[in-house]
């Protein structure tokens, strides 16, 4: 269960981790011992709900769904849903005219 600090995150955003939690417990994984275990199996659930299209909302969805495992269930700082968060939160452009370039730095963005 979250701690004290986890609580605190706004009451809107508790329920749309709950939504998203009751999505992976309908696909078997409904304890936090099971989310704890199975984290291979768990992503594979994760792509099952989202698709695995690389557009921002699909994106979007399975860092939701990485936000509410992260909110409840203790996990060493290294674990397999760290690494696909780093998928899911890409580096460079998918789509337009800049697919494939890097994300600029706040920095590189000059006013206009």
């Amino acid at each position: 269960m979250p701690t004290e600090f986890q609580k605190t995150i706004a009451t809107s955003t508790q329920k749309v981790y709950k939504s998203k939690l009751n999505a992976l417990a309908a696909k078997g994984f409904d304890t936090v011992e099971k989310v704890q275990k199975e984290q291979k199996k768990v992503v594979e659930a994760i792509k099952e709900i989202t698709g695995e299209e690389q557009d921002e909302g699909s994106r979007h969805q399975r860092r939701t769904i990485l936000s509410a495992i992260f909110w409840t269930v203790p996990l060493p700082l290294k674990n397999y849903y760290h690494a696909y968060w780093q998928k899911a939160t890409p580096l460079s452009v998918h789509g337009g005219e800049h697919e494939g370039e890097k994300w600029k730095k706040k920095k590189d963005y000059g006013s206009k």
